[in-house]
């Protein structure tokens, strides 16, 4: 890890003397441009000033030897006083030979000038930077001397004059002569230092400004990615948090909400938009979780029943952790809700299936061994009725006792039919005939009480896949006792509807309700509360809606009757 993080940390380092390597070269590359550029107009200026001047000395030359016909001294005082210019560093007037003729330091006249034969060009001007006999550097102009070839353009009322200008000076006619003008290069040392000092501090100024620049523009960039890095963890966060099958509340060390999820509002029944900022025990007054939160680092893992703001209560599993910053401190608390409503039912079903398995075990034995002795008392009650005078107080004793044998092998086979083991016959089945036939088996004890029955189908409903028989029996037990639960004028109300993939079947009737303390035992094998029943009705409508992979659900209004609602899987057509 620690080695990533160097790695990461020398690109940014690599980049920045990169950049500024870069700018270096920029720099330098212009400076050098701006060297040269500067060299070239030094040279162009110079060489300028230096033919004018050249032009200037043969056009004085001229002129003195055409009107006051000057010879080779005053030629040579021209050149010396011309040479006293505080930018020129030497002017040699030299034959084709580079013997010296006049020069503007007297003292070398008739020296020869080294390598003057390179030097030389009739036809144009030869300029450059040399070094002088002091081992100087100078900027040295060699052309050709022609104070006289602009007087061979002269009329010839000049002739006179120019042929007394030969018979003086001899020297200057019939021979080719060089001017050799050389500059001091002082001042353009000095310039050229103050530009090269100039362009050391340009570059350094550039330097350190396009490094900040290029230094911030990194810090920006590392300012864009760390922020967008931040963006899709907080969202990769929520997106976690909001996708977690329980809920989550997070809090500050005061106990204030800072994050909730959808789910743990949904499962308060809460808006979970409205929440921020708020104590928990505030917006939950009847299920204070605050009171779970881990008083030490171990987490605390409980079971409460959570009564919520509209009383309705929901069985849940809270966990409380701390939240703890990088330095270990407490920053607050972490609370995960989870939903035990669905475990509690599975946990419901499981124990009733045990004990109904039970129980049913159990009286399959008891029926058994019930059964032969209860024939031989049936027998007996038989035989001694016959000996008895028909509707004599002993036949009708005789006749009591063989009837309620009757009654206990009717319940002795219930018993059976509820202990033993039965697989559906599975096809499919028309919710609608299947009701409409079990509503027919009731419909004489329905006439008697004077019943309204209230029917509402849904059209075009898919098929159940199911035992005829066993639901037609479950819906005769359901119609049987809400019958006999009813007086004179009641309402039986039937409603078929499609609820996603389940047929909803719901009956409901007007009688005279069940307590609430009795509606979690209607479904227990032997519990009735109804005179002479046997108290296995519900359970085998229990069994058989459980066997078809159903559910059957009750409410029920001591004042307004009992509503059983059936789901069974749907099938297509």
């Amino acid at each position: 890890m620690k080695m990533f993080k160097r790695r990461n940390l020398s690109y940014p380092i690599a980049a920045l003397g990169a950049a500024s390597f870069l700018l270096l070269m920029i720099v330098g590359f212009q400076t050098y441009m701006n060297y040269n550029h500067e060299k070239y107009l030094l040279k162009k200026h110079l060489l300028s000033e230096g033919v004018t001047l050249i032009r200037a000395i043969e056009s004085g030359a001229r002129t003195g030897m055409m009107e006051m016909m000057w010879g080779q001294s005053q030629v040579q005082t021209l050149i010396e006083e011309t040479a006293k210019g505080p930018n020129i560093s030497q002017i040699l007037l030299v034959d084709g030979n580079g013997r010296i003729l006049a020069a503007g330091t007297p003292k070398i006249i008739g020296e020869t000038v080294t390598g003057f034969s390179k030097l030389k060009k009739d036809d144009q001007v030869v300029h450059g930077i040399v070094k002088n006999s002091t081992g100087v550097n100078v900027f040295q102009i060699v052309k050709k001397f022609e104070p006289v070839s602009s007087l061979r353009r002269l009329r010839m009322n000049e002739m006179r004059g120019r042929m007394m200008y030969r018979g003086r000076n001899n020297y200057l006619s019939m021979k080719k002569e060089y001017i050799i003008l050389s500059f001091k290069l002082t001042g353009y040392r000095q310039a050229q230092s103050s530009d090269i000092h100039r362009a050391l501090i340009s570059a350094a100024i550039l330097l350190i400004l396009g490094s900040a620049s290029f230094y911030f523009l990194l810090i920006l960039q590392n300012y864009y990615v760390v922020n967008n890095t931040l963006k899709n963890m907080e969202t990769y966060t929520r997106n976690v948090v909001e996708g977690m099958p329980n809920g989550l509340f997070s809090l500050d060390n005061e106990g204030r909400i800072e994050t909730v999820n959808k789910y743990a509002a949904d499962l308060l029944e809460m808006n979970h938009l409205n929440l921020k900022g708020k104590y928990l025990g505030e917006v939950l007054k009847k299920c204070d979780l605050s009171n779970i939160i881990a008083p030490t680092d171990e987490n605390i893992v409980r079971q409460i029943d959570c009564t919520l703001n509209d009383g309705k209560v929901i069985p849940l599993s809270v966990t409380s952790s701390r939240l703890k910053n990088a330095n270990g401190g407490v920053i607050g608390a972490v609370i995960i809700l989870r939903d035990l409503r669905e475990i509690k039912l599975l946990e419901k079903k499981i124990e009733r299936s045990e004990r109904l398995a039970s129980l049913g075990r159990m009286a399959a034995g008891i029926a058994h061994e019930i059964r032969n002795p209860l024939s031989s008392i049936k027998g007996f009650a038989l035989y001694f009725q016959n000996k008895f005078k028909r509707d004599s107080e002993d036949w009708n004793y005789a006749e009591v006792m063989a009837g309620e044998v009757d009654r206990l092998n009717r319940v002795i086979q219930d018993l059976l039919n509820f202990a033993k083991p039965f697989e559906p016959n599975l096809k499919k089945i028309d919710v609608h005939q299947l009701i409409e036939h079990s509503l027919k088996l009731i419909q004489s004890d329905a006439r008697d009480k004077n019943i309204i029955i209230q029917k509402k189908f849904e059209t075009d409903l898919p098929f159940i896949l199911g035992d005829s028989d066993l639901l037609t029996q479950a819906m005769l037990n359901l119609f049987i006792n809400a019958v006999d639960a009813m007086k004179q004028n009641g309402k039986l109300n039937i409603e078929v509807s499609l609820k996603e993939k389940m047929i909803e079947i719901v009956i409901a009737d007007t009688g005279k309700g069940i307590e609430s303390e009795n509606l979690p035992h209607i479904f227990d094998p032997f519990f009735t509360l109804k005179k002479g029943g046997t108290g296995l009705g519900l359970a085998i409508v229990f069994r058989i809606i459980e066997n078809h992979n159903g559910k059957i659900d009750v409410k029920s209004d001591i004042k307004k009757g009992t509503e059983f609602k059936i789901f069974l899987p749907k099938t297509n057509r």
